[in-house]
């Protein structure tokens, strides 16, 4: 055996090493959205269920219960119905729901009262209020009036029952003492149990060890607190049931903090590979941190690590960055782009954008804003880019980051938007009386306006009645009014203009009449999509986008928090009279790492309104303090420490 010395640096860069980019968070979910929280919580005990117990002989029984997490297990038992001069036996291993414990120094034939008491992982205590009971069976009748009398060869062989002398204990030591943990030793004179009485006065209230015998006797104490006394006493019976025990002792724990200062030695056994080595230190690293948190001021704890910070990091990159894929591809439209890549591992998706006037290579920072998710891991990487400029070149790069190890950068690529093409935007008619109406309609550059209206007769489209009303002026706003409409007849109603290049746009309104319009538009696929980290000011773009089967106007209305589906929220937009059919609104004044709720509304040319129900969506964190990533990483590490120790 042999042994390395982890002194207190060592054991923090370790363990923020292997845990520092972790980003865990309890989760909760409902129909409309997802809430991500990280917080720092006390627990209650676990939940105890489903007690039984059965008599194993004459001298024990077997207490079952369940947790509903994994906890230890500790039977308090006395032959007084009052559980007056109780004693307790159990586990204090904390990895099972299921528990199981056998009591056993019983007197046969004996009715027992008792109640059991688990303590979860994170330290929760239950102890059950209910006191059960449970007999004992009979001892066997070792009798035998009808076997011979045994003479001759080496004699009647006789066992004395009269021993009515207690074990004598001597060497009481307290070794290893520790600020959670301490370990008792002594030596009796004769074969005998090991137990110790323990707690923070002279009443105890805690036992522990063993039912072996032995005449050497090791208990360890565990999950006591930091910088407080115990009294204790030691406690050994013969096979005979002479009972010993020693006078009260008082030890003291030790401070997390001088458990770190004295060193913590692991100890390995020989030809061990480093990476055992590595896994037993950041185990014992946890452990400390754990009983460390709970005696500083989270301000301290911040204060040490933020010292080891920049170490943290070099280490950090000494892990690989993932390996991304050839060159990228790009899908382009007018005004956003699609960027698709994938990563020899799992990584967040990000893509560093700007336009070729905008892009300085010999800047830190080249690039002008930041699009994707920062906190999804995926192989398979998608992220879509808003608000760009037609016909424009811009500049971009991939980036992904590990769970742990540095960003993956790709080198500079190049995209060019596609040439605005001649569209209408919005639209909206307006019915004056059942022979007048008003075609009012935007595109995106100047061109000529026209309306073709064709008529159905017998439900059938009758081309040859068809009829085209054109403007001939160049512009980006259109308007014509049609006085020649039949009330009751329905329409096909195309718009369409034509630019200077010949280019045409076109838009149908199907089956339009110029009777009253009593249906509102309707509202669907509402989504709050991509959000987005702009610049280096960690800004939120989000874009909330909807649906409706008509054109008609855009309005967002949003609130912080969670609200109800009834529930008036305070803040709106202003009313966007482009009549359309795919709504998009983009928001950079949303606060990061909220829950925010909203509606969306829309009102047709006919002043139809219709609000959708509330839906909820959270904005992303920005980059974590220290502080942050402490409190994160402590809430969720333990119970994992716990099940390799």
């Amino acid at each position: 055996m042999f042994k390395y010395k982890i002194k207190k640096i060592i054991i923090l860069m370790l363990l923020a090493i292997l845990i520092l980019p972790t980003s865990t968070h309890a989760l909760m979910k409902s129909d409309n959205y997802i809430i991500y929280e990280t917080v720092m919580q006390s627990f209650d005990g676990p939940i105890i269920s489903s007690i039984t117990c059965a008599s194993s002989d004459a001298t024990s029984i077997t207490v079952t219960w369940t947790t509903d997490v994994a906890a230890d297990g500790f039977v308090i038992y006395s032959a007084d119905s009052n559980l007056a001069n109780s004693l307790e036996q159990g586990n204090s291993v904390k990895s099972l729901t299921s528990q199981s414990v056998t009591v056993s120094g019983l007197n046969s034939s004996t009715t027992y009262y008792y109640k059991v008491k688990s303590t979860r992982v994170n330290g929760g205590v239950t102890t059950d209020s209910a006191i059960y009971n449970c007999a004992t069976t009979a001892a066997a009748d070792t009798s035998c009036p009808d076997c011979p009398e045994t003479t001759g060869g080496g004699g009647i062989l006789i066992i004395d029952k009269t021993d009515k002398v207690a074990p004598q204990i001597s060497d009481i030591d307290i070794l290893d003492i520790r600020s959670d943990s301490a370990v008792i030793s002594w030596t009796t004179d004769e074969d005998a149990t090991s137990f110790v009485e323990y707690g923070k006065d002279i009443t105890y209230g805690s036992t522990y060890g063993q039912w072996t015998y032995g005449t050497s006797h090791s208990v360890s104490l565990k999950n006591l607190l930091s910088e407080t006394s115990y009294h204790f006493r030691v406690l050994s019976s013969d096979e005979s049931g002479n009972l010993a025990q020693s006078a009260d002792q008082i030890f003291t724990t030790i401070s997390a903090s001088e458990e770190i200062e004295l060193g913590e030695e692991i100890e390995v056994e020989e030809g061990k590979s480093k990476e055992d080595i590595l896994a037993e230190a950041s185990k014992r690293a946890m452990d400390i941190i754990e009983r460390l948190a709970g005696e500083v001021s989270l301000n301290v704890l911040e204060s040490t690590l933020s010292l080891q910070h920049g170490l943290i990091e070099k280490l950090a990159n000494l892990i690989p960055a993932p390996i991304l894929s050839g060159e990228p591809r790009v899908e382009v439209e007018a005004n956003r782009a699609t960027v698709y890549w994938s990563s020899d591992k799992e990584a967040n998706s990000l893509v560093a954008v700007a336009a070729d006037a905008d892009y300085d290579a010999g800047r830190d920072e080249p690039y002008t804003q930041v699009a994707g998710d920062a906190e999804t891991m995926t192989r398979d990487h998608q992220v879509r880019i808003f608000g760009l400029l037609s016909n424009t070149l811009y500049h971009y790069q991939l980036r992904s980051k590990a769970a742990v190890g540095p960003t993956a950068k790709s080198r500079d690529f190049t995209f060019r938007t596609s040439l605005e093409a001649l569209q209408i935007t919005n639209y909206y008619s307006q019915i004056i009386n059942e022979t007048t109406a008003v075609f009012k309609w935007v595109t995106n550059s100047e061109a000529n306006s026209a309306v073709k209206l064709t008529p159905y007769r017998g439900n059938v489209l009758a081309v040859e009645e068809s009829k085209i009303f054109k403007d001939n002026e160049m512009s980006v706003i259109h308007e014509i009014m049609i006085a020649e409409f039949e009330a009751g007849v329905f329409y096909d109603i195309e718009l369409s203009s034509q630019d200077a290049r010949g280019i045409i746009a076109t838009q149908l309104i199907p089956r339009f009449s110029t009777g009253k319009d009593d249906l509102p538009p309707l509202i669907s696929h509402v989504k709050a999509d991509s959000t987005v980290f702009l610049d280096k000011s960690n800004k939120i773009q989000t874009i909330i986008f909807w649906l409706t089967n008509e054109p008609s106007t855009s309005r967002v209305h949003w609130q912080e928090g969670v609200h109800g589906k009834q529930a008036e929220l305070t803040n709106k937009t202003d009313l966007n009279f482009d009549y359309t059919k795919e709504h998009i609104m983009v928001f950079t004044k949303f606060k990061p790492n909220l829950v925010y709720s909203f509606k969306v509304e829309s009102i047709d040319s006919g002043g139809n309104a219709s609000i959708s129900k509330t839906h909820t969506f959270m904005t992303p964190k920005q980059k974590e303090s220290i502080l942050q990533i402490i409190i994160r990483i402590l809430e969720n590490i333990f119970g994992w420490m716990r099940n390799i120790m």
